[in-house]
């Protein structure tokens, strides 16, 4: 029994793996114009730092209620499965649906960035407002 369990989690990291998802686009907070899409994942970075501007949603649970309701949910961290070992989320960027159908659909343990006890680091809709209100008042 161990090990067919063993071989079945080498073939769900080998052979099943889910469809690894495109990179969506930063949130327009964090980009330098709205021609290009060029994200400043800096000051995205640096903002996370502060607690208040963050928020934690559950995967199958409040982010997808979130996402209905028309929320932008923007990723305050580094989402990083091992394995590939590669970001599927920097900060500053706009999580899809096919973001986190990859990450349900993940089985492994280690997911660096993303407590299970918690749910996924997100910018607060306040955070958001504040920085592009920040940044309209610098263009004008």
């Amino acid at each position: 029994m161990e090990r067919l369990a063993f071989e079945r989690r080498v073939n769900n990291l080998m052979k099943e793996l889910p469809p690894l998802p495109d990179f969506s686009r930063f949130h327009a907070a964090f980009c330098a114009d709205e021609v290009t899409g060029e994200g400043d994942m800096r000051t995205a970075f640096f903002l996370s730092y502060d607690e208040n501007n963050c928020d934690y949603l559950e995967l199958n649970g409040s982010i997808k209620a979130a996402m209905e309701s028309g929320r932008e949910v923007v990723s305050a961290s580094f989402i990083i499965p091992y394995p590939p070992g590669f970001p599927i989320l920097v900060p500053g960027q706009v999580v899809s649906r096919e973001i986190l159908a990859f990450m349900r659909a993940l089985d492994v343990n280690e997911i660096h960035g993303y407590r299970a006890d918690l749910g996924l680091r997100v910018f607060t809709q306040d955070a958001l407002d504040k920085l592009t209100a920040a940044k309209a008042a610098k263009i004008s």
